[in-house]
């Protein structure tokens, strides 16, 4: 009787049928949401936190960024023109812009707080959504993964005891926690350049472990940012290999060669990778307060040996080397194949399974989040199609195949970080050339019934 029972509540669910599941309300979520509002798409977004922002959000358990924190973007259709927002906003001022996200289109209603995740899989066409402290699971027509993938820290594990402190970049909240000490930083992303600034700023002696050279970009060229200096550049019609030649020429011309700061030089072109923005790594090498140091090969003590043989004493080490591309609550054969590269043609629509989509699931050299608003786009333009016209949800279909086919294996350095990335421009691009041939499809909406209250179903095996 106990078996019977566990099986026939492992049938029952919680049927919203009626609508689609965007998982989580970080700047991807509430991209695909604005855009299904939009459109007429009913839908619930489920955020595990108490509060939106996802790794924007410095005061919640899911955010990863710190006190000096600042970015540079803003979607399309809510540009960050105020006076109030400076070049590069802080981390506040992304939250507080965020809010303004959530109110202008109407997505409040639609959120649903403290709602982790814990399992999606499809059933009989439907996707089974369990949902932590929830007895039976939800039945979707579709789901939207729109939870990011900066959740679970690439740690590298080397021989050897440390008897100082070890931490990953995920944990880094404040230049506190590294003041006045002895700093080892390994990697060099946008993190490790931040990190890096706070340590030497701090008075900490410093260390930088590099494992390759890196092209480093300076935020500003002749005063304007640099990415709308690039924007206005990507504009003017010329093949990618003349682009990379005229950036790099550039970057020599405004701050010369690495090896001007005795800094190895990249192994690898501009846009083979994501650059680094920042300026002042060179100058801290230049000026003597930032040593340069190879890949660690072991602990020693209070000692970290390097694999040229040098050493040095050191208190705290940061690893700022990224995360692990996981889902989950998504079977890894779904997600991923067997290089760790995702599965969804373009980074959001997969083939196989029609009703799931991803946003945000990529790394670029430029805004995430106008690129998960062109993702939310073109889901919702296919989503729109399949009740409207499904003629033309199958022709966008095999265009977006297509188009995948043909820029799979474009070529970036060989390394895990790079498994999800993306050039933006081209990128971005090439989804703007799908809305625009499905120009039709953008002017059909859907007009839901109101909504109605999930009902309790018996789902077939």
């Amino acid at each position: 009787m106990e078996h019977a029972n566990a099986a026939l509540m492992q049938k029952t669910a919680t049927s919203y049928s009626d609508r689609y599941c965007i998982v989580g309300a970080g700047a991807s979520g509430l991209a695909v949401a604005k855009n299904f509002v939009a459109r007429g798409i009913a839908f619930d977004c489920l955020e595990r936190e108490q509060d939106i922002g996802g790794l924007w959000n410095f005061h919640s358990p899911s955010g990863i960024v710190y006190e000096t924190t600042i970015s540079s973007t803003g979607f399309d259709d809510l540009p960050m023109l105020d006076e109030d927002y400076p070049e590069y906003p802080s981390h506040e001022r992304v939250l507080g812009y965020f809010r303004d996200v959530v109110e202008k289109f109407g997505i409040a209603p639609h959120i649903e707080f403290g709602k982790s995740v814990t399992r999606i899989a499809p059933r009989d066409g439907m996707w089974e959504v369990a949902v932590a402290g929830e007895s039976a699971p939800r039945l979707y027509r579709g789901v939207v993964i729109a939870s990011g993938h900066h959740d679970v820290p690439r740690m590298p594990d080397y021989p050897g005891t440390f008897s100082g402190e070890i931490m990953h970049a995920r944990t880094y909240k404040s230049p506190k926690q590294l003041r006045d000490r002895r700093v080892l930083v390994v990697g060099c992303g946008n993190s490790a350049a931040d990190i890096v600034s706070d340590a030497v700023h701090g008075g900490s002696e410093v260390f930088l472990s590099l494992r390759r050279g890196y092209w480093f970009v300076p935020k500003f060229i002749l005063g304007f940012p640099t990415g709308d200096v690039i924007s206005y550049v990507e504009m003017v019609p010329m093949p990618r290999i003349m682009r990379r030649w005229l950036f790099q020429g550039t970057l020599w011309l405004v701050q010369g060669p690495p090896s001007r700061y005795r800094m190895p030089a990249p192994d690898y072109s501009i846009d083979q990778a994501h650059p680094t923005m920042t300026d002042q790594i060179p100058r801290f090498v230049a000026h003597g307060q930032l040593a340069l140091k190879p890949e660690i090969a072991r602990y020693e003590g209070e000692r970290v040996v390097f694999k040229d043989g040098t050493s040095a004493a050191v208190d705290t080490v940061v690893f700022a080397t990224g995360y692990q591309p996981l889902i989950r609550f998504l079977d890894e054969s779904i997600a991923y194949d067997a290089a760790g590269r995702p599965r969804f043609e373009l980074n959001a629509f997969h083939p196989e399974h029609k009703g799931l989509f991803a946003a945000g699931l990529a790394q670029a050299n430029g805004s995430m989040w106008r690129l998960a608003d062109y993702q939310g786009q073109l889901i919702a333009d296919l989503i729109v199609a399949e009740n409207r016209a499904p003629e033309r949800a199958q022709a966008l279909r095999e265009a977006i195949a297509a188009r995948h086919a043909a820029n799979i294996r474009r070529s970036f350095v060989a390394s895990d970080r790079h498994r999800l990335e993306v050039n933006y421009y081209d990128y971005r691009r090439l989804l703007k050339r799908l809305m625009r041939r499905f120009s039709d499809v953008r002017r059909m909406n859907l007009s839901p019934a109101p909504r109605s209250a999930p009902t309790v179903s018996e789902a077939a095996e």
